[in-house]
């Protein structure tokens, strides 16, 4: 059986550490180290962080966080519902960061991070080191 892990909450600041260390508890259930916890955390927390500052709509706000965990390999879903954006270049021109230092972080933490549904759905991978 792969282990699972799904919630949702309300669009408020203050469940941004809940929603993080219930990633990071996941994550360390999946048997991954003390620093591959914090880096999981890291990445995580900016991802809801943007979740909650930007997926909102008049109509409703809140995001939701789907972790599993298979061949070794931790994915993470947080999914908001706002109305996405385009993901920043990192550089600009002139070789000055160009926003996006949250995005650039989860990047330098996480194996792979992807952005769909124009950036509402972020999924951020981890693999267990070896």
């Amino acid at each position: 059986m792969t282990p699972n892990f799904r919630a949702a909450f309300s669009g408020e600041r203050r469940n941004v550490p809940l929603a993080r260390n219930a990633v990071a508890g996941f994550a360390r259930l999946c048997g991954f180290s003390l620093e591959e916890v914090s880096d999981i955390r890291l990445a995580a927390g900016e991802a809801l962080s943007n979740a909650v500052e930007h997926g909102h709509t008049h109509r409703s706000s809140g995001f939701s966080v789907r972790c599993s965990f298979e061949d070794d390999r931790l994915t993470i879903e947080i999914r908001d519902n706002g109305d996405g954006f385009s993901p920043p270049t990192l550089l600009s021109e002139t070789g000055e960061l160009d926003g996006g230092f949250g995005i650039l972080l989860m990047r330098r933490l996480m194996d792979r991070v992807q952005f769909e549904r124009n950036g509402t759905l972020v999924r951020l991978t981890r693999s267990k080191a070896v």
